[in-house]
């Protein structure tokens, strides 16, 4: 007799024991967790060993692009779907997500509405499928559950029961993990207003003594060349090394200070940002190629510490209508991603580019590529590394500096991609528009 046939002839009471005990199951594994990505992960996979389902996803609503985007998959196909965006309007997720109504499909291709595009990219099909809201116990839909193809026979009204109640608890739990993570990052942004606070305070000090120290070595520089003027010194290769050594404390002092006042500058934009005063960039010409070596100057040091060569490849770029300290920030985190990410002895590559023909965003811009030959970047963290959910790949890192990127991007009318293959290395691309078509925008 099939499981079909065995479950028909199961008393209620029984059938009431298995519903009981899987939400119970379900609710212990959720609870447990605070952890947004935890929550996420563990409604999920308990889900579908509820229903015994081979595969599936959680899909929440983004509604910056009105999208559903796969949060969190479980499946031969989960890292081609992770992070992926579908619109609303589109599949039976989307369709799920606007009318609040579960769906049971037992013969997937029958449905109208099935987005047939995901199967066709990646050869799984969806034979069986159930789809239920993630909805709160306050009414709000936050995205959409589903579970694909059943292992065994097929999927039955208990099932959607049984995942309608899962999803109200996976809601609402990922709600409050949403609201915990948000008391959090409030607690965060308190202690940085302080922590800002001090930083400004120490600055000051740091900038006065780089050129007190700066003042005390020309003059030692100004007694070593008076005392070798014209004397036995004066052709040596010591004679050499004291101009080229005074060349690079000059440099050095200045970099210093240079890097010290900007700390100073993006504290006090911190401070400014958790008080709610967002000043608007500043657009002005800008030549990017200027940025980019003083981006290369500052970081140089840092790339050689590691054995790793800075090459910078700028040439005579036009202007773009650009707020220089935000491209500064921008460039700056993307090569001092690609840094750690390149072994000793590896190459990262900043290379600035004017395309005058044709239209943006294939033309008419400005082009600052930043590659290395480094370890190069897992897929399932490549599709969401512009995203608001996008992780790092460095121990210790938060995947911050790329929203940065993106968010400098945004604000300029401009693009950013990143293109990389692991073992091989990564390659990131920040698009900006020439100053007219910035202007015209």
């Amino acid at each position: 007799m099939s499981g079909r046939d065995d479950r028909e002839d199961e008393p209620v009471s029984g059938r009431g024991d298995r519903r009981i005990a899987a939400i119970l199951g379900i609710t212990e594994v959720l609870c447990g967790k605070t952890e947004y990505t935890e929550v996420v992960a563990s409604a999920l996979e308990a889900s579908l060993e509820t229903v015994d389902a081979d595969s599936g996803s959680i899909l929440l609503h983004s509604p910056a692009d009105n999208a559903l985007v796969f949060e969190y998959v479980v499946g031969p196909i989960a890292d081609r779907l992770l992070g992926r965006a579908m619109p609303v309007t589109e599949g039976v997720a989307g369709k799920v997500f606007r009318t609040g109504q579960p769906s049971l499909l037992n013969d997937v291709s029958q449905a109208p509405e099935h987005y047939h595009q995901i199967a066709d990219e990646t050869g799984y099909p969806s034979v069986t499928m159930i789809t239920v809201p993630l909805r709160t116990a306050g009414g709000r839909t936050l995205g959409a559950l589903q579970a694909v193809n059943k292992r065994h026979g097929a999927f039955e009204q208990e099932d959607l029961e049984l995942l309608t109640i899962v999803g109200t608890q996976a809601a609402t739990i990922i709600e409050n993990a949403r609201l915990h993570e948000a008391a959090r990052l409030g607690a965060v942004a308190r202690l940085l207003a302080k922590v800002g606070h001090d930083v400004k305070n120490m600055i000051a000090p740091v900038v006065a003594s780089a050129r007190a120290i700066e003042k005390v070595l020309e003059k030692h520089f100004d007694a070593l060349e008076a005392a070798a003027q014209d004397g036995p010194l004066a052709e040596t290769e010591l004679a050499t090394r004291w101009v080229r050594d005074r060349s690079r404390c000059r440099e050095a002092t200045d970099l210093l200070v240079q890097a010290t006042l900007r700390v100073g500058e993006r504290t006090q934009q911190m401070a400014d940002c958790i008080r709610g005063e967002m000043p608007p960039p500043v657009m002005a010409p800008t030549r990017v190629s200027a940025i980019a070596r003083e981006v290369a100057g500052v970081l140089a040091p840092v790339a050689a510490e590691r054995g790793v060569e800075l090459q910078l490849h700028a040439g005579d770029d036009p202007e773009v209508m650009a707020d220089s300290s935000q491209i500064f920030n921008a460039i700056y985190n993307l090569v001092l991603n690609a840094i750690p990410a390149t072994p000793s002895g590896g190459t990262v590559r900043l290379g600035v580019e004017a395309i005058l023909g044709g239209s943006f965003p294939e033309g008419r811009c400005v082009r600052v590529e930043v590659s290395d030959n480094g370890s190069g970047i897992p897929a399932p963290i490549l599709r969401r590394l512009f995203s608001a959910d996008g992780i790092s790949t460095k121990s210790g890192g938060t995947g911050l500096g790329t929203r940065i990127v993106k968010e400098v991007a945004d604000i300029h009318g401009g693009t950013v991609s990143a293109v990389s293959e692991e073992g091989k290395g990564s390659c990131f691309t920040l698009t900006l528009p020439l100053a007219e078509a910035a202007a015209a925008q």
